[in-house]
C-alpha cells in the first residue's frame, strides 16, 4: 500500500464541539478532541490523522492575536511534514479567521476551515458531515495550491470570497457572485475553478492590533469617528454608503486622522459592492481620495480591516500600503 498522506485535525473551538447544558439552559463547549475524532469514518479516508487539541472557545471569543497564534501552530505542522490540515472553529468568525490565514498562508498544502451550524446532539446536525468532508478535502491532492478554503455542507469556498449569510441555516456560507471553488460528491473532491487570491506574505507578520470599522448609517457615525480621533489607532476602515460615500460631517475627523498619519481605508458596505469614484459632492469617494483616504476596492469592510492590519504589521505605508490593499 502506498504511503498515506499525513493530515492534522486541529480543534480550535466552535459550535461543532458544543452540546446542550441543562444546567445553563443553552449550548456550550463540551466535546473533547477525541470525541470529534471518533466521528471520522477512517476506513473511508486514505490518510493518517493526528489530532491537535488546541482550543474549545466560541468564535466570538477570538481576537486577531489569537488567530495569529493559531496560524503559527498551523505553519509548524506543515514544516513538520503534514500534507494537509483541517481546522474546526466557530462559524461566527470563520470567514475572518480563514481570510486572515489566507493572507499569510504561503504553502501549497491545503488548509481547510470547517465548523457546524447545528450542534452534534441536535436533530439535523451538520457537525459530523462537515468534519469528515474537511478532512477529506485536506487529504486531497486536488486542493493543493488553492490557498485557504472553507468546507461547509458539501461545498468548498475560497477564504478570499466566502461570507456567512445566515445564522440559522446549515447552508450558511456563500461566495457572492462567484460560488464555491469545489464540491464534495460521493467522497470525491471536485474542483470547479481556481480562486484568485493575493500573493500571501511569506514571513510571519504580527498584524496591527487597533484597527476599527465605522459603518455608515442614516445620520450616524459622526460621534464614533470623533471619539476615535482621540484614540491611538493603528488604522480605520470606513464601511461607506454605495460606491464609497459618507456624510459630510465625517470629513473633519477623517482628515484629522489622515493628518496624524493614521491609515484610513474606504470600502462599500454593500455585500457585492466596490469603491467607485463617480460622484464629486462632499463626502464622495472622489473627495475622500483627495483628502488622503486609501482605496479598499472590492474588499469587504471585514476583509479590509484584516488586510490593513496585516499591511501595517508588515511595515507598509503610503503607496506601498495602497498597492497591497488592491492586489
Amino acid at each position: 500500500m502506498p504511503d498515506q498522506p499525513k493530515i492534522a485535525l486541529v480543534i480550535a473551538g466552535g459550535t461543532i464541539g458544543m452540546s446542550y447544558s441543562e444546567r445553563e439552559g443553552g449550548y456550550a463547549p463540551a466535546l473533547g478532541a477525541q470525541d470529534m475524532f471518533r466521528w471520522i469514518d477512517k476506513a473511508q479516508l486514505n490518510c493518517s490523522i493526528e489530532v491537535v487539541d488546541w482550543s474549545h472557545q466560541p468564535g466570538c471569543h477570538y481576537t486577531t492575536r489569537m488567530t495569529i497564534d493559531l496560524i503559527q501552530i498551523l505553519r509548524k505542522l506543515v514544516e513538520d511534514g503534514f500534507e494537509g490540515i483541517a481546522v474546526t472553529c466557530g462559524t461566527d468568525a470563520m470567514e475572518e479567521m480563514a481570510y486572515l490565514a489566507d493572507l499569510l498562508w504561503a504553502y501549497p498544502q491545503p488548509l481547510i476551515f470547517t465548523g457546524a451550524m447545528i450542534p452534534s446532539d441536535h436533530i439535523g446536525t451538520d457537525a459530523i458531515l462537515n468534519l469528515n468532508q474537511a478532512v477529506l478535502a485536506a487529504a486531497s491532492k486536488a486542493t493543493w495550491g488553492l490557498g485557504v478554503l472553507v468546507c461547509m455542507q458539501d461545498q468548498l469556498f475560497a477564504a478570499s470570497e466566502v461570507c456567512k449569510v445566515t445564522n440559522y441555516r446549515r447552508d450558511a456560507f456563500e461566495a457572492p457572485e462567484r460560488g464555491p471553488v469545489g464540491e464534495i460528491v460521493e467522497r470525491n473532491v471536485q474542483i470547479l475553478r481556481s480562486p484568485k487570491r493575493a500573493t500571501p506574505l511569506p514571513e510571519p507578520v504580527v498584524p496591527a492590533k487597533d484597527v476599527e470599522i465605522i459603518w455608515a448609517s442614516l445620520g450616524g457615525g459622526e460621534m464614533l469617528l470623533n471619539l476615535l480621533t482621540e484614540e491611538e489607532l493603528d488604522g480605520i476602515v470606513l464601511a461607506a454608503f454605495g460606491s464609497g460615500n459618507v456624510n459630510p460631517l465625517w470629513l473633519p475627523p477623517i482628515k484629522n486622522m489622515v493628518r496624524r498619519g493614521i491609515p484610513v481605508v474606504l470600502t462599500s458596505r454593500c455585500q457585492r459592492g466596490q469603491v467607485l469614484s463617480i460622484y464629486s459632492y462632499e463626502g464622495s469617494a472622489l473627495k475622500l481620495f483627495k483628502a488622503g483616504v486609501l482605496n479598499g476596492g472590492r474588499l469587504s469592510p471585514l476583509q479590509a480591516r484584516l488586510k490593513l492590519a496585516v499591511g501595517i504589521g508588515a511595515g507598509y505605508t503610503g503607496d506601498v500600503l495602497q498597492q497591497y490593499l488592491l492586489r
